[in-house]
């Protein structure tokens, strides 16, 4: 074949290939052992396996309250459903009830809320920023669709990282680094994987480090923990395995868990020293627990995306159901809120400002009420 088609076609090609060269991440390969060994240079206490032995005793604060009461916050994944958890915790500050929490966990979405959460209600404000000022250019760009099959995702996030970079500045992070002095515990997810496995991340450890990447690192995690496998790009963290650099896969820690209260394993053994045991659970889930019925469409896209809407909806299930019966087991106060199913649904783009502004009204209205708190999961036609 020749003539001016062919010569544009080739142009396309090589347009593509140069492109995706851009986009390929490059990596030298290691090993299990080499993985089980690695360690974050200068931050010996940044991160631990989620099912490692002691995971929960590595949880456990130091810090009580002035009664002596310890309050766990856990906040979900949910995308652009974050909205709601970032209205409740504004909403909640109105109603005047708000504790000062002794841990707070995020993943996904709510790793984005949660140091935010975790500094207090003057940060009410930012999170009311992230959640209804912005829209998918502040998240994501799609690449170019020829590159797509060559690139590790589908969207760059280049926009997130540097919005991340803006609202979490050095200072605050080392006011987190504070609390973490005191005793106060911050954590977030990701799923190495590599590993297959959920790291948990120390955030305060790492801010109270005073290594030289620590600012860098926290948000290379929240990035990760928000990074959509395919959809978003993995985020490369570099560790240290016997002397040699190796440069592990991270993404989104909704793919091993949408929320975390305590590793699962500990809760079921129910072995948990007395120091990691909050009195008060709060869990809030960024979605909707309970049955929603919804006619889909018989195409592809639609079943897929139902099929894997409700194996995410069943797993966050899951961790509540376990974490209420090992509340219940340890007289530990339980308490969860989530989207109701009889909230309006609607087909919306990802991160569309006009439905995440309506989410965090709606959640700000309820966090005012004081009365938004369910003392156990909902049965399935609650």
């Amino acid at each position: 074949m020749g003539g001016p088609k062919a010569a544009l076609l080739a142009a396309n090609v090589a347009l593509s290939l140069a492109l995706a060269g851009c986009a390929t991440i490059n990596r030298e390969p290691f090993n299990e052992r080499q993985q089980a060994e690695a360690a974050i240079p200068g931050m010996p206490q940044a991160r631990f396996w989620a099912d490692a032995p002691g995971a929960a005793r590595l949880m456990a604060p130091t810090y009580a309250g002035p009664q002596g009461e310890r309050s766990m916050l856990a906040l979900s994944g949910g995308s652009d459903n974050g909205a709601y958890g970032a209205g409740l915790l504004s909403g909640w500050t109105k109603a005047g009830t708000r504790p000062e929490f002794t841990v707070v966990t995020g993943v996904s979405t709510g790793a984005l809320i949660a140091p935010f959460a975790f500094l207090g209600a003057d940060q009410d404000a930012t999170l009311e920023q992230l959640f209804t000022g912005i829209s998918s250019k502040n998240i994501y760009r799609n690449r170019f669709p020829l590159v797509i099959p060559f690139s590790p995702s589908i969207a760059s996030t280049k926009p997130l990282a540097q919005m991340i970079g803006a609202v979490l500045s050095d200072a605050l992070i080392d006011r987190i680094a504070a609390e973490h002095a005191r005793g106060r515990r911050l954590f977030v997810g990701t799923a190495n994987l590599d590993a297959q496995r959920m790291v948990i991340w120390n955030i305060g450890a790492i801010a109270a480090s005073k290594a030289a990447g620590r600012y860098a690192l926290i948000r290379q995690v929240l990035l990760a923990s928000s990074a959509i496998p395919a959809f978003f790009p993995p985020v490369m963290i570099k560790a240290e395995a016997g002397g040699r650099e190796i440069s592990e896969m991270h993404v989104d820690g909704g793919t091993t868990a949408q929320i975390l209260t305590l590793p699962d394993e500990a809760i079921v053994a129910g072995a948990v020293p007395a120091a990691a045991r909050p009195l008060h659970i709060y869990m809030i889930v960024n979605n909707k627990l309970n049955g929603e019925f919804k006619l889909v469409k018989p195409r592809t896209v639609p079943i897929a995306s139902q099929a894997i809407s409700l194996n995410l909806r069943r797993a966050t299930a899951s961790t509540v159901g376990l974490s209420y019966l090992y509340a219940k087991a340890h007289g530990i106060d339980f308490n969860l809120t989530f989207i109701d199913k009889d909230y309006p649904a609607s087909d919306h783009n990802l991160f569309d400002t006009a439905f995440m502004r309506g989410l965090f009204a709606y959640g700000r209205k309820l966090g005012e009420t004081g009365t938004f708190w369910a003392k156990r999961p909902p049965d399935q036609d609650e």
